[in-house]
């Protein structure tokens, strides 16, 4: 009878390990490539600066933890923009540091606009009529409650540090009909967040706030859609097995059932 060794089975599984890491890489290179390409091909599409002669209509308002990366990504995207826009920048570190329910509610009292963009410090608006392109959608879909940067590329495992879905959701462009949004950046009438506040009680966590604010929005018959304009985010979404994640995902699912929140942000 033949048997197999340890030192075979060890080579064994070495050689598939091997194979799939290469797959992996191979699949991950392509996906880099083409990314940058589409990104590239987007920037050269761009139309020139129109000026800023209107009032701004939004106000965005981001924790910051980094004032350098705000400065150098976030304030210089935002000064790119066709439109005038607002800031509210909170340094969220030390003793002043908040969980987003609470310092969001707190942001809000101090918002003038229209509308308000919750957003990541890393964060970056790519094309120039972002805001046009993003509260057009709230006109066109009565029922709107938000609009979202839609957060991961049509493979799920690419969270974060390239474009986002430079081509449309699996492939469609325009804007699309979520069920919740990646929480790097989303939109908000002011009017809304002052009547209906975040859940400070059962969000002591910095992660899936933005996902509760949406169930909770399509529990009133609001709905969830996806900006169509472009956007950068620098960062990856961090470990779904950490602790602050698994309280955060527990929550949630006690709120909204088991089958809540299946990623970072609640999958789409």
């Amino acid at each position: 009878m033949y048997t197999v060794g340890f030192s075979q089975l060890a080579t064994g599984i070495a050689g598939l390990a091997g194979t799939y890491l290469l797959i992996v890489g191979v699949k991950f290179g392509y996906l880099r490539l083409n990314g940058r390409i589409l990104l590239d091909r987007a920037l050269r599409r761009r139309e020139p600066p129109k000026g800023k002669t209107t009032q701004a209509r939004i106000t965005f308002c981001s924790p910051v933890l980094n004032p350098k990366m705000a400065w150098d990504i976030l304030e210089t995207g935002l000064d790119e923009l066709d439109e005038p826009v607002e800031r509210l920048l909170y340094l969220n570190t030390g003793d002043n540091a908040l969980v987003a329910a609470r310092l969001f509610n707190r942001l809000i009292q101090e918002v003038d606009t229209e509308y308000v963009a919750f957003c990541h410090q890393d964060w970056r608006p790519i094309d120039r009529d972002w805001v046009e392109e993003t509260l057009a959608v709230f006109a066109a879909n009565p029922r709107c409650g938000m609009v979202a940067q839609i957060g991961v590329a049509e493979d799920k495992e690419s969270l974060g540090g390239r474009i986002l879905d430079p081509h449309g959701y699996n492939g469609r462009a325009g804007s699309h009909r979520l069920h919740a949004p990646d929480e790097q950046c989303f939109v908000l009438r002011t009017a809304t967040v002052r009547e209906f506040p975040f859940d400070e009680a059962n969000l002591p966590e910095f992660h899936y706030y933005a996902v509760d604010y949406a169930y909770e929005l399509q529990r009133r018959g609001g709905e969830i859609w996806s900006t169509p304009a472009l956007a950068y985010h620098g960062s990856a979404a961090g470990s779904l097995n950490s602790p602050s994640f698994k309280r955060a995902r527990a929550i949630l699912r006690a709120k909204y059932g088991p089958g809540a929140v299946r990623a970072t942000t609640g999958w789409i």
